[in-house]
């Protein structure tokens, strides 16, 4: 069934009360489309957000992607998964293995034991923390060059998506989510976020852009808006029919009434998480 068919599509999204689920997913419900949400964290005023079927149906599931048989029961039936849940920041190993590696292998067998064929993955900028500004210019895909154990977590999950795309013919989108946040200044410095800023509406059109793939492979993109600093390939985004159209440098721009200095490229990716002083393992 294709995404175009909007007469019973069902989307399970993982992590949906997280810091990028409860953004993305008021701006995923469509007419037609249910959304079956999967978090630990249901919230308060799910049954009445649920009632508003005029917007699209949604239905809450309190399950964890640890447990396969909750996560089995959430995805039979359904169309397409947007798997966001995960540990999103520096923890111990064992953690980020049961979590962000253990718990996408379940969703993603869940996802090929239901017949589910498409497939958002949610990777991260860390899985690849090390590379320089020039690798990312670059069209080709980047092998992981993690800068914590977070980061290798991500990179595990990228090399899950492509394991079930290749052997069994699923159209899985793993997209390299960078500085996501409604501001181009919120949540870290606003010169690291000129060039790697993500906005929540080209948040929201990578992923229908992923809901739309349907060709049995595998594809890395970038999770990034069309920012200025155009440093990253837009090359892979555009081949599944990305297009993003915010710019952290027009927002901020019109914010403070005065356009940023965008600053030179300066070391890998990865920013402070790169640092010697930046810990590996313990909870950041």
């Amino acid at each position: 069934m294709g995404a175009a068919d909007a007469a019973s599509e069902v989307v399970v999204v993982t992590g949906a009360s997280g810091r990028i689920g409860r953004r993305v997913v008021p701006l995923l419900r469509r007419p037609g489309r249910t959304l079956r949400l999967v978090d630990l964290d249901v919230p308060e005023d799910a049954a009445a957000a649920s009632d508003d079927h005029a917007r699209g149906a949604v239905e809450w599931h309190r399950a964890s992607i640890e447990d396969a048989d909750a996560i089995g029961r959430v995805v039979d039936g359904a169309d397409a998964v947007v798997h966001l849940a995960a540990l999103a920041s520096e923890r111990p190993w064992a953690d980020l293995l049961r979590v962000n590696i253990d718990g996408t292998q379940k969703v993603l067998e869940a996802a090929r034991t239901a017949g589910v064929r498409r497939v958002f993955l949610a990777s991260s900028v860390h899985a690849v923390g090390f590379a320089s500004v020039a690798d990312v210019a670059q069209d080709e895909p980047l092998l992981p060059r993690p800068d914590t154990y977070y980061g290798v977590s991500k990179a595990a999950l990228e090399a899950l998506g492509s394991l079930y795309a290749d052997r069994f013919g699923m159209s899985i989108v793993t997209a390299r989510i960078c500085h996501f946040a409604p501001d181009p200044g919120a949540g870290g410095t606003l010169g690291l976020s000129l060039a790697q800023w993500l906005s929540v509406d080209d948040a929201v059109r990578l992923i229908e852009a992923a809901l739309r793939v349907e060709d049995g492979r595998h594809h890395l993109v970038w999770g990034v808006s069309a920012n200025a600093p155009a440093r990253f390939s837009p090359e892979a985004g555009r081949a599944i029919g990305y297009e993003p159209q915010d710019d952290a440098v027009r927002v901020a721009t019109e914010r403070d009434g005065v356009a940023p200095v965008i600053p030179a490229p300066r070391g890998p990716i990865g920013g402070m998480f790169t640092d010697d002083e930046h810990p590996v393992g313990g909870t950041w």
